[in-house]
């Protein structure tokens, strides 16, 4: 017993020594070389894939031309809402400012007329 207590301190020592000085590299999965190059394309197989890489440039042209006048139509929609927005803000300034003006009127022939100017006195309002 003696003997095994004394070994397995020692036997775990080394372990961790062999553990501890293993190469790094000895962790890492092995690489597989590339496998040698692949045969050479068939003639058929390379004007297949020429004619698809040609219908994709064709499809996406087509995207692309469609997103454009999209994005035309929209440009033009955005242009038209602001021009109708400026005009309805133009319109709102002008009825403001010809209300301010007839108020100012009014109250300009109201303070004459009170003042004695019978001349821009109004009709009295008729009572319904």
């Amino acid at each position: 017993m003696t003997l095994r207590r004394t070994l397995a301190p020692i036997a775990l020592a080394v372990s961790f020594a062999l553990i501890a000085t293993a190469p790094a590299d000895a962790a890492r999965p092995k690489r597989k070389k590339p496998a040698a190059a692949a045969p050479a394309e068939s003639a058929n197989a390379a004007a297949e894939r020429a004619r698809l890489n040609a219908e994709e440039a064709v499809r996406a042209k087509k995207q692309t031309d469609e997103n454009a006048a999209r994005q035309a139509a929209h440009d033009a929609a955005e242009k038209a809402r602001a021009e109708t927005i400026a005009a309805q803000q133009a319109a709102t300034a002008k009825a403001q400012a010809d209300y301010e003006a007839a108020k100012a009127k009014w109250e300009a022939d109201v303070a004459a007329c009170k003042a004695g100017d019978k001349t821009r006195c109004g009709a009295p309002a008729a009572v319904k």
